[in-house]
């Protein structure tokens, strides 16, 4: 067996390398006694710029780590003095501090030893291992990368939040859309009704000129045929007595006819429109409207002159006026009608009103969308204008069409 002397330069020989690998650590490594005192050190004491080891030695570990410091307010301190009283055999202790002396992060563990044999005071008097590591560098790169990881999490729900409202704005604009492709669609249809509505009218204008042409000049001339041809007949045989009768009842015909033409190419457009203007022939109308109506008194109100009306208007003013006082005629039940015709710098406004039975209930709603009030409307969207309708609270119905003009239009 081996000796004393030999187990303990085999032991003493360990000691010397655990020493050189403890004082190759960057970590402070101290033995201390349970009151803190430290019993030994490694050499990363000097490393860290606390003096020489040998100071080490019988001074608190606070003292030896914070040499100029009273201990008051220190957290080193304060956490060294919670730790060491609390050790047990069986249990470590940890804790981290920040140093304001050496602006450092340090993470302090403490071992307690075991109650083997000791071989020497140092060791005997030893209760734990005190480590002392610098985790500046750790802890700033996890605080970085913590304030990375926040900056790039609000980084996302900033861009979510941009990506719910671009998602929404697209909702928003693929409602709009597919609104306006419904509106399309409805104006496409209300088009095509119009232009069926349209040709339906002028077939039946067609109709009715060819009626008045037939019935009144178509039998007027055969009546002026048979006259001139008697009086020529009577010219050559003189027994059947003078023609110059049949000849002004000839004549009384033609004159008959001409004032028939000229009806019907007044009603088919007035040729005061083409004359004089627009507000004559407003006023023109609702006079003669006045002697078809004498039932219904229509008050006129035409400020307007006619070179203020722009002529790209000027027809449909006119045919909305008829459109609307034959409307008050049919539906109404008005007995008084009032129309004005106004323009200032910016628009000219035409108002129609009575005092009849208002508009429609929803039963009769579907007269709201006849063609009537459909081509009013078309006529004034398409001249740049607005058509309103609707009924007054103290009775009767107000229509309005306002068309807005440049200060100088003419």
């Amino acid at each position: 067996m081996a000796s004393d002397s030999e187990r303990f330069a085999v032991i003493e020989k360990a000691k010397q390398e655990w020493e050189c690998t403890v004082d190759a650590l960057p970590s402070v490594v101290c033995l201390v006694d349970s009151g803190g005192i430290v019993q030994r050190a490694n050499r990363t004491v000097e490393k860290w710029g606390l003096g020489p080891v040998g100071n080490a030695i019988g001074r608190s570990a606070h003292s030896v780590l914070h040499p100029d410091c009273d201990g008051s307010s220190c957290p080193v301190a304060r956490g060294l003095c919670e730790a060491l009283p609390k050790m047990h055999e069986d249990q470590s202790r940890e804790f981290e501090c920040y140093s304001e002396a050496t602006d450092q992060i340090l993470q302090f563990t403490l071992r307690p030893m075991g109650n083997g044999e000791a071989h020497g005071a140092v060791e005997r008097t030893a209760r734990a291992v005190l480590v002392v590591t610098d985790v500046s560098s750790l802890r700033r790169a996890q605080h970085t990368l913590e304030s990375i990881n926040f900056y790039l999490e609000s980084r996302v729900r900033l861009r979510t939040r941009e990506l719910d409202d671009a998602n929404r704005d697209l909702r928003s604009e693929v409602e709009r859309r597919t609104q306006a492709e419904s509106e399309l669609l409805s104006s496409r249809n209300n088009l095509a009704l119009l232009s069926e509505q349209l040709m339906q009218a002028q077939e039946g204008e067609r109709r009715r000129i060819a009626l008045e042409l037939h019935d009144s000049v178509g039998q007027s001339l055969c009546a002026i045929k048979y006259a001139v041809e008697r009086a020529a007949i009577m010219v050559k045989r003189p027994g059947l007595g003078s023609p110059e009768s049949v000849l002004a009842l000839a004549i009384d015909q033609i004159q008959a006819t001409a004032d028939g033409i000229r009806v019907i190419s007044t009603n088919l457009r007035p040729k005061l429109l083409d004359d004089m203007g627009a507000a004559s022939a407003t006023s023109w109308f609702c006079r003669s409207f006045a002697e078809i109506y004498p039932s219904m008194s229509v008050n006129t109100e035409v400020s307007a002159e006619n070179a203020e009306i722009p002529p790209r208007i000027a027809t449909h003013l006119f045919r909305c006026v008829q459109e609307l006082l034959n409307n008050a005629a049919k539906h109404s039940q008005a007995a008084n009608v009032w129309l004005t015709l106004s323009r200032d710098e910016s628009q000219l406004m035409l108002l129609v009103r009575d005092d009849g039975i208002g508009m429609p209930l929803a039963a009769d709603a579907a007269r709201m969308n006849g063609s009537g009030l459909r081509n009013l409307r078309e006529r004034a969207e398409m001249t740049g204008g607005k058509f309103s309708i609707a009924s007054q609270p103290s009775g009767g119905t107000l229509a309005q069409i306002i068309w807005w003009l440049n200060p100088d239009a003419s």
